[in-house]
């Protein structure tokens, strides 16, 4: 049996310097595509009346989103299709309630940038006129991150170290608000002429996602599991990503915005109580 293993060992050195040599052509084609720009053309700063007419409580709610691009509304061409922009919408007409929703993030953020820079950013104000900073008087923190750790490597202790310092800041200064972490969503389908890449992103996120799982139940925060909700929801859609066959469509995003909403709406007790306070 001795006799195999050397040529064992040589078959799978070959595979492994193929796979090899096709990742590295596949990362020189990546460095030549070109994806949305991570400035969508607007901001997402809106207030969101229910659609059943006028507010049943004269409170408003805040939220507030921190992440990366899908936060800030790469894929799609107005405000009124995004990721919070879809979040918000479903929260107004299931608390019968006017929202606001404030958007931080940005293109191509890691975790480490929203306890850098994206939460200190949304203690400050976002208009001259406002009553005083923003994520103090929040109701809902949603936090949509890991997407770019996972295709960077983002080693899992400095990845767990970051997201706790984030959870853990926003925490102290959202002291009444509800948190939602959202899990990494399935690279698959993504960028199909990659696919190499799309599953070596994949297989990293999955370290990654059992992080985001644990960190977010340490600080009692709601986990959205993008990974396993939005796949039921897309199932045979041809739509879902948009022009770039990377970021979201709005038809992506409102299966991610539905997995969200539902995760927070099983967090919150008895059917027909609000959102905010139930579960708080």
């Amino acid at each position: 049996m001795s006799r195999w293993l050397p040529s064992f060992a040589r078959l799978v050195g070959a595979v492994a310097g193929a796979f090899a040599g096709i990742v590295a052509v596949q990362l020189m084609r990546v460095r030549r595509m070109e994806f949305l720009p991570g400035w969508p053309g607007f901001a997402i700063n809106h207030i969101i009346m229910p659609s059943t007419g006028e507010p049943s409580q004269p409170e408003r709610l805040n939220i507030v989103v921190l992440g990366d691009s899908t936060t800030a509304g790469v894929g799609v061409g107005h405000a009124h299709d995004t990721l919070p922009y879809l979040l918000a919408r479903r929260i107004a007409d299931a608390d019968v309630r006017s929202v606001r929703v404030v958007s931080y993030g940005w293109a191509g953020a890691r975790v480490a940038d929203l306890a850098c820079k994206q939460v200190p950013r949304a203690r400050a104000r976002i208009r001259p006129n406002d009553r005083g900073p923003f994520l103090p008087d929040a109701d809902i923190v949603v936090v949509v991150i890991g997407s770019n750790d996972a295709t960077h490597n983002t080693p899992p202790g400095r990845y767990r170290a970051d997201l706790r310092a984030t959870l853990e800041g926003i925490s102290r200064d959202a002291r009444h608000a509800r948190i939602v972490l959202a899990g990494i969503p399935a690279f698959r389908g993504a960028l199909r002429g990659l696919e190499p890449l799309i599953f070596l992103a994949d297989q990293y996120a999955r370290i990654l996602r059992s992080i985001s799982r644990s960190e977010a139940a340490r600080i009692g925060a709601v986990y959205a599991d993008l990974h396993s909700g939005v796949p039921r929801l897309i199932e045979g859609r041809a739509d879902v990503l948009s022009s770039d066959r990377f970021h979201p469509s709005v038809v992506g995003y409102d299966a991610w915005a539905e997995v969200i909403f539902q995760a927070l709406r099983s967090e919150s007790g008895t059917p027909g109580s609000s959102l905010v306070t139930a579960g708080a």
